[in-house]
């Protein structure tokens, strides 16, 4: 399923990137059930007349998984593209309302009448015009013989 194309099926204005923005990560780590791994990270090392520091503005917290051991601690998961984030009033959909739009995006795909090239659309041109000018030149004749 190409879910940017689904969300555009269904909100035809959307405006991806701005409306909407689906990612795919690829492989990430995820932490087992019960691991904390958590390692505080020095933003800025504090003033002379600090005494303490001030959680979100010395230090943050993260995760090393250079610590961990991967298949105790975490695993490695694709979880596939995914929305990330979502600016329009309406609801965000569903996975399974996703799934029926791509099918309904299928038979629209499918039903819609193929498009003809530049090239085509250009022959189709020349060939009304040469049928014109074949019917000027029959009226041109009529004319003249009379």
């Amino acid at each position: 399923m190409n879910i940017p194309q689904v969300i555009m099926h269904i909100y035809p204005n959307a405006k991806p990137m701005y409306d909407f923005t689906v990612q795919d990560n690829g492989a990430e780590p995820v932490l087992r059930e019960g691991v904390d791994g958590r390692t505080r990270y020095e933003i800025r090392p504090l003033e002379e007349d600090e005494t303490e520091a001030i959680e979100g503005i010395h230090y943050r917290y993260g995760i090393n998984y250079n610590l961990l051991v991967e298949g105790e601690d975490y695993d490695i998961t694709e979880r596939g593209p995914y929305i990330a984030a979502w600016n329009l009033d309406a609801p965000q959909p569903t996975e399974a309302e996703l799934e029926a739009a791509w099918e309904a995006y299928l038979v629209a795909e499918a039903n819609k009448p193929p498009e003809l090239s530049e090239v085509e659309q250009l022959r189709g041109e020349n060939t009304a015009l040469q049928n014109r000018l074949q019917d000027v030149e029959v009226i041109m004749a009529e004319l003249l013989s009379i």
